[in-house]
């Protein structure tokens, strides 16, 4: 405990320093922190010798409706669960009068006092001392959701916490941060941080178009349809006008543990007849409800809480997509939800090469999506992305994710209308708005072209009446708004050209024999796979074209994967046996 901070209370209080600057800056709070720079208004804390976590850094800035605020540790710390640090504050003294409000200490008066790891908002007005209001009264906006070493986050500057007093009386405000744990207070005592709110104009946030910019990407929509909200009519509505509005190609739903595949493809082949003769195709595992207007051709269902699935593709496109819906283990479950993401970097790691529970041809693009709950360690998200396996004496080693052996993308989707990232909204709950729903991918062979986040609460009538939405649509549908995001395929690394085969390579459907050319006459290693990974048939030649004979194999989809003996290079195709 660093005692001597309240002895220097006593000693230098006649030696208070000001820090008064402003500038007015357009932040996105998606915890990225890419839109802060060393021009705003800053306050930069001595190292300190600390058990715990020691404050390094406080920043602010504002814009017309928000004031934006920035923190930075030493080390990564939890911001609402309190499984880090158990008492530490932010104090505003919003009418920069240090004898009114919370006499939190002689040189502040705190109007606003938020508790983060009890989650708790005191509204310290004249004659509502200690009053507790919600995270959603004064509009408070944080990120990342996950740990982190830094923290952005926003405060309506409009806000009237207790319906009587405007949050911000005065152009200027104080700001003090204070660790409980360890007596440290950022500016230490003897300096006061005060701010003055810019008005100058910001660069306004540029709206996102729903429609897509070209026809041929491939749009994908996550979806938390809370508590089977497609089975409740008075819901069910709202995301009709949502679905209609974002117009995706392929959707998957959580929260969906009683609603059937067979109900959900009726609902879309009414609002989005696709003119074919089987509409829209639909698979169910648990909870996750994918659907497609393409053909599911394989399945998985070994994973917990997530399911991949074989998207047949158009031709045009030169390659299928395997696209993973997934729900993982809610709040404080970080323990089984690591075990979960493991799982899937395991999974996706035995689909580069022959083999296990699945093959897949080189080059495969995929997506995995949905609502992730990642609220706890960011090791989960991190495993995500760049496959660091943490239980290895169970899925393995680990490794890089994506085909050229660098790290998944994590898309950064912003709400079409406003400059925030989250995905989830409750203003009853006693947490804040959070980023919950996330869509990861392979970006070596997918392009995002576009996402967006859609909250209809905070889009204007025009905004509305343009794609056909209410006012109340998002909130009624579900407490987790829908992300969206569209992907372009490279073709040239999709399409059978840049291959060891010809474009020979018939009957496909076969009923048994197979003719497979080569562009070389070369040695070739052959081996054909079915959906599991097990090996049905293998040979090597040295010749450029072959006879392959699968008549004793069941009727179904296969994987012919040829390699390159002397220069290991390989390529994987799909073949249907009849």
């Amino acid at each position: 405990m660093k005692t001597n901070k309240h002895y220097l209370l006593f000693l230098v209080s006649i030696l208070t320093f000001q820090f008064n600057f402003a500038q007015s800056a357009p932040i996105i709070i998606d915890g990225l922190f890419d839109d802060w720079n060393a021009g705003l208004t800053t306050f930069t804390d001595a190292t300190e010798t600390t058990s715990g976590v020691d404050f390094l850094e406080l920043q602010v800035t504002n814009d017309a409706d928000y004031l934006y605020i920035k923190i930075k540790a030493d080390k990564e710390f939890d911001l609402t669960e309190g499984t880090t640090i158990r008492s530490f504050f932010l104090h505003l003294d919003t009418d920069n009068d240090a004898a009114t409000g919370d006499n939190v200490r002689s040189d502040y008066g705190a109007e606003l006092s938020i508790d983060f790891a009890n989650r708790i908002v005191y509204n310290n007005f004249a004659g509502t001392p200690d009053a507790e209001v919600r995270f959603a009264d004064i509009e408070f906006r944080p990120a990342p959701t996950v740990t982190s070493e830094e923290f952005e986050f926003a405060i309506s500057r409009d806000a009237i916490p207790d319906g009587v007093n405007a949050l911000f009386p005065s152009s200027t405000i104080k700001l003090l941060l204070e660790n409980r744990e360890d007596s440290d207070w950022v500016p230490n005592v003897g300096s006061v941080f005060t701010y003055t709110f810019d008005e100058t104009p910001t660069t306004p946030y540029t709206l996102i178009d729903f429609d897509k910019t070209d026809n041929s990407f491939i749009r994908v929509m996550a979806y938390n349809a809370l508590q089977d909200g497609l089975l409740n009519s008075s819901r069910v509505d709202d995301f009709e006008r949502i679905i209609k509005a974002a117009k995706p190609d392929i959707v998957g739903f959580i929260e969906s543990s009683n609603t059937s595949a067979t109900f959900v493809k009726s609902l879309f082949d009414t609002w989005f007849p696709l003119g074919t003769a089987d509409g829209w195709y639909v698979e169910k595992h648990g909870g996750e409800v994918t659907v497609s207007r393409w053909e599911i051709t394989q399945r998985w269902d070994s994973l917990t809480r997530q399911f991949p699935v074989l998207i047949d593709l158009p031709e045009s496109y030169g390659i299928d997509l395997l696209y993973t819906n997934a729900h993982l283990n809610c709040c404080g479950a970080d323990d089984a939800r690591q075990d979960q993401v493991d799982q899937y970097a395991a999974f996706i790691l035995d689909a580069k090469s022959p083999g296990g529970d699945i093959t897949l041809p080189q080059n495969t693009p995929f997506i995995y999506s949905g609502d992730l709950n990642l609220v706890g360690l960011s090791q989960q998200l991190t495993t995500l992305v760049t496959g660091d396996i943490q239980n290895t004496g169970t899925y393995g080693a680990g490794g890089k994710l994506d085909w050229d052996n660098t790290d998944l993308h994590e898309e950064n989707a912003l709400q079409s209308d406003i400059n925030m990232g989250y995905t989830w909204r409750s203003d009853t709950s006693s947490f804040p708005t959070g980023k919950l729903d996330f869509i990861i991918f392979s970006d070596y062979i997918l392009t995002s072209e576009k996402s967006f986040v859609i909250q209809t609460e905070v889009m204007s009538n025009d905004r509305l009446n343009m794609y056909g939405l209410t006012a109340n649509d998002s909130s009624t549908a579900s407490d987790h708004f829908p992300v969206i995001a569209d992907f372009s395929i490279d073709k040239t690394l999709s399409t059978p050209e840049a291959s060891l085969i010809t474009n020979t390579v018939y009957p496909n459907p076969t009923f048994g024999n197979i003719n497979v050319s080569f562009k070389d006459y070369k040695q070739y290693i052959i081996n054909v796979y079915d959906i599991t990974g097990n090996s049905i048939l293998s040979t090597e030649i040295e010749n450029n074209r072959v006879l392959l004979n699968i008549d004793s194999v069941a009727s179904g989809i296969y994987f012919l994967r040829v390699q390159d003996k002397e220069l290991g290079n390989s390529q994987t195709i799909k073949i249907i046996k009849e």
